[in-house]
């Protein structure tokens, strides 16, 4: 059996997926890029890249012709098709139905966006009744979160034979957990050599954000959530590290009023900004953190934060995750994680001001943290389940 994996953007969890995949049977990763300027571009090497043509379509960029090609003369049997509701991802799809493949659809999706445009929203009401297709007539469905099977069932609609089947994919436990137990006042001293940042933060807690400062991924609500944090829990010696990224670049009406107020913070000594992290050190970052935040939106007319890779690797790395319930959070945390409403910045700061003021009563999260992510998040186990998914598919007649 031929297998090709499909993502639109690649994330270490891919090029893991092709290692685990290929020690079993033949199989090729193809991807078109990495997302924003995220330090993942030495993962190209490990994939097929198919370079997108230089038209974007409601904002989803197509797979040219020539691109393609390449894909069709791998003539996969199967195909695991992440990203499925962009553009290149449905080429995929309708291509891999073409060369007779079975297909398995990843759902990351949980909302459907509303858009002003009528025109866009005209693209739109096309392209869910295409969604609706691939969702009905794919041999196998697998849904990221509950979430997204509420989407799939409750907000398009779809009834199938086969029911989607709910799980979130993995991560490489072994990355991850490798430094669990060394001590963080070490992981500490290491990971500011890495950054290139002041000694003095050695004698403080270090709240962590892993992520891109999107209003998506909360990052207004973490900065305001920072400034009522000083004023009722002032007696909390921390400090915030925050990665240098593309600030509220999907809400560009709030970027310099955030803009500003961050500054004011690194002024403070409140925040510290990091440069993006080769892959290889953030294990390292995750073990130096008293406390990884994931302040994630919930999006009323869009999807919340799918399937976030940080709630994943932090449970991983044996963490004490603060994070909302938002989009696919509550499923991949279950307990082992504390959560919190979203969209708020006061329940923000009052729990994380307790998080930080009582850290040993939380440190049973770490031990619960890295217990989940063994039985319910190790990658060799997502793929052994997709294999088996495929393998069934295969042998039925649908």
């Amino acid at each position: 059996m031929r297998i090709a994996i499909f993502t639109p953007f690649i994330y270490p969890f891919h090029a893991d997926m092709l290692t685990i995949i290929n020690d079993m049977v033949e199989a090729k990763l193809f991807t078109c890029e990495v997302y924003g300027n995220y330090p993942f571009k030495d993962l190209l090497k490990q994939a097929e890249v198919l370079k997108p043509i230089p038209v974007t379509i409601a904002s989803h960029k197509a797979i040219g012709l020539l691109e393609l090609i390449r894909y069709i003369r791998y003539r996969p049997h199967a195909v695991i098709i992440f990203g499925i509701e962009g553009m290149a991802g449905l080429i995929i799809y309708f291509v891999s139905r073409l060369l007779g493949a079975k297909t398995l659809v990843v759902v990351e999706e949980n909302n459907i966006t509303r858009l002003n445009n009528s025109f866009l929203r005209l693209l739109q009401r096309i392209k869910i009744g295409v969604i609706k297709l691939v969702y009905n007539h794919s041999h196998v469905l697998v849904c990221e979160s509950f979430a997204s099977k509420r989407y799939v069932l409750e907000i398009l609609n779809i009834r199938r034979k086969t029911p989607p089947v709910v799980l979130v994919h993995g991560v490489n436990i072994k990355r991850f957990s490798r430094l669990i137990s060394m001590p963080r006042e070490h992981a500490k001293k290491n990971m500011l050599k890495v950054l290139g940042l002041w000694e003095g933060l050695l004698n403080k807690k270090w709240c962590v954000f892993i992520e891109e400062l999107s209003y998506c991924k909360g990052a207004d609500v973490l900065l305001d959530a920072i400034e009522i944090i000083q004023e009722i829990c002032n007696e909390v010696n921390v400090v915030f590290l925050l990665p240098i990224s593309r600030l509220l670049h999907d809400k560009v009406e709030l970027k310099n009023t955030y803009k500003k107020k961050l500054a004011r913070y690194v002024a403070r000594g409140m925040v510290a900004l990091y440069s993006y992290l080769r892959h290889e050190d953030i294990p390292l970052l995750y073990r130096a953190s008293d406390v990884v935040v994931l302040p994630s939106r919930f999006l009323e007319y869009a999807s919340s934060d799918r399937s976030p890779n940080v709630a994943i690797e932090a449970l991983a790395s044996g963490s004490v995750l603060v994070a909302t319930y938002a989009g696919g959070i509550p499923t991949i945390v279950g307990d082992a994680a504390v959560l919190i409403k979203p969209n708020d910045p006061h329940a923000l700061a009052e729990k994380l001001c307790h998080v930080l003021s009582n850290l040993e009563e939380y440190r049973y999260l770490e031990k619960k943290a890295y217990e989940r992510a063994v039985k319910e998040l190790d990658l060799k186990r997502y793929v052994c389940i997709l294999l088996k998914l495929l393998i069934e598919a295969t042998k039925s007649r649908v």
